[in-house]
């Protein structure tokens, strides 16, 4: 059964629609790598900080990458996108099931909720730069 756990970034976890902008999304497909750039709202982190903080998220080895609009996300039925905080691990999910199967990859999951956008992607690992 799939679990939610929450990422905890270097100031805590983050939580809430106003907690993580996006502003810069690269995908480098040669190098099978996601660059995203914006900033956090230091006031959601768990570990407040103040204002506003810049970030750089690099996904390595992504093997799924999906982007969708955040309103249009939650009317989708099939998906349940309220859950969790703004950047969450997910395991035992049937998508890193699919990718084990297809490719022999025993990847990680991860979800980012932005103020406009949600970002599912599976990959090898990530890091993040504050």
């Amino acid at each position: 059964m799939p679990q939610i756990k929450a990422v905890q970034t270097s100031i805590g976890e983050l939580y809430g629609r106003d907690a993580v902008y996006l502003d810069h999304v690269h995908m480098n497909y040669p190098k099978k790598e996601l660059v995203l750039k914006g900033e956090i709202n230091g006031e959601l982190a768990t570990e407040a900080a103040d204002d506003f903080v810049p970030y750089e998220l690099i996904f390595t080895e992504v093997y799924y990458f999906n982007m969708i609009e955040l309103d249009v996300a939650l009317h989708m039925s099939e998906r349940e996108y309220t859950q969790g905080s703004s950047f969450d691990e997910l395991t035992d999910t049937p998508l890193l099931a699919t990718i084990a199967s297809a490719r022999g990859k025993n990847l990680k999951h991860y979800m980012l909720k932005t103020y406009d956008d949600i970002l599912e992607i599976a990959c090898a690992d990530y890091k993040m730069v504050i």
